[in-house]
């Protein structure tokens, strides 16, 4: 992760966080339908619990998409109705790796 003063807002990926105010199972169902109804693709998910309640959970996802595209302002609209909270941290870009590349001490 890079931190930066001011939110990036172009780039290939967007990472963001949200919450539900009740823990009840199948809560991640339609949030996540959000994303796969427009065709935007998650390549991570992950739970942390918040601390303030037992059973709370935040949740962080990273689009390999951009924030600015009109299809991703849209689930992420969609995904605060369903959300207590929720926090785009921004888009980056993603350097991609070479898996044949060597390297030598």
């Amino acid at each position: 992760w890079v931190l930066g003063l001011q939110p990036a807002t172009t780039g290939s990926h967007t990472s963001v966080a949200f919450s539900f105010a009740a823990n009840v199972p199948g809560v991640l169902v339609k949030p996540l339908q959000v994303f796969a109804a427009r065709g935007i693709n998650l390549s991570r998910i992950e739970s942390r619990p918040t601390k303030r309640s037992l059973g709370e959970y935040l949740f962080f996802i990273d689009l390999e998409a951009d924030a600015s595209k009109a299809s991703v302002k849209e689930a992420l609209l969609e995904l605060a109705s369903y959300s207590e909270i929720l926090k785009v941290f921004g888009s980056y870009n993603v350097l991609p790796i070479d898996s044949t590349e060597v390297f030598d001490d």
